[in-house]
């Protein structure tokens, strides 16, 4: 290195500590000193999104298996009129799909659907990178639609069941899963045991949930029919329909019989089931005993084997 070229890069060192610039300052790796002085402080901490880009409405479909089907015309027009004064404020989520060629909604349809509406050529998106399993991308949807309240009743109901069924749990797993309660879960599958014409009722917002679990405590599905329109038309209360429940079920004498619950398997099994909720016929809460029980033993047998093999 020549005299000169020595002078030059002392002097640029000196200048660079005499302003605060260098190690005092903890320099990202790799930043020059000169770099350093010409950031504006409005950029101080920000780090470029590398999943987050601008998608081509027709590039993008929704998710067929998405557990929200209903959308209020009200709510979207709504969202039509702010999105048309103020564009999309909140990223889509969407994850690539090789076999369909294009992006597929994850989380915000509603928003996809009225920025359609509004008509606007692309949307601003987060891409999901990694796989995604049916159970897990089927979860990420619920805890968003639960969280903002958007789905109906019975589409939270349904999309319980399925995410049990992919993934083998009990009620109470589910709810252990998602961090609700339990009773949330047990009530929720009440609703799929109502007759078409009462869940149709509860989806029109005609019947409310609480009503219509008192009214699935009815043994007979003409009898949940038949009250399930009496609360509409005359419209009763949840205390109302309770009583009428009372009125409709067996007395109490006889209801004090009914403490057993025998199920007979195709295989000769015989499952026999005693306590309070035999005793009030609630199926739903039948169904959770049993799924209770099954956990129980899986337990037992696993403390078995670990003592076994200690």
């Amino acid at each position: 290195m020549s005299k000169d070229e020595k002078l030059r890069k002392n002097a640029g060192n000196n200048m660079a500590e005499s302003v605060g610039v260098g190690v005092a300052l903890g320099l990202p790796p790799g930043m020059a000193p000169e770099a350093a002085l010409g950031r504006p402080a409005h950029l101080e901490g920000l780090t470029r999104a590398k999943n987050l880009v601008e998608i081509a409405i027709t590039q993008i479909v929704r998710d067929d298996k998405q557990p929200r089907v209903v959308f209020s015309e009200a709510e979207m027009d709504d969202l039509v009129q702010s999105i048309t004064a103020r564009g999309v404020l909140q990223p889509i989520r969407v994850r690539w799909n090789a076999d369909l060629g294009k992006y597929v909604i994850v989380a915000g349809e509603r928003r996809f659907r009225a920025a359609r509406q509004a008509g606007l050529r692309a949307v601003p998106c987060v891409i999901h990178e990694g796989a995604m399993t049916e159970s897990t991308i089927l979860q990420d949807q619920l805890v968003e639609n639960l969280l903002r309240q958007d789905l109906q009743p019975i589409e939270t109901a349904k999309a319980y069941r399925r995410l049990m069924e992919l993934e083998g749990w009990s009620a109470r797993q589910l709810a252990r899963e998602l961090h609700i309660p339990d009773a949330n879960i047990v009530r929720a599958m009440a609703l799929l045991e109502l007759p078409e014409t009462v869940q149709q009722h509860v989806a029109d917002g005609r019947l409310a949930p609480s009503v219509a679990y008192e009214v699935s405590k009815l043994d007979r599905p003409e009898d949940q029919a038949e009250l399930a329109d009496r609360v509409v038309t005359e419209k009763l209360t949840r205390d109302q329909a309770i009583e009428a429940v009372k009125v409709t079920k067996p007395g109490r004498s006889e209801m004090a019989k009914r403490m057993k619950e025998e199920i007979l398997l195709d295989d000769g099994h015989r499952v026999t089931i005693t306590g309070p909720a035999v005793a009030a016929g609630d199926r739903a809460a039948i169904r959770v005993v049993l799924a209770r029980a099954l956990e129980q033993l899986d337990t037992e047998d696993r403390d078995q084997t670990r003592d076994e093999a200690a």
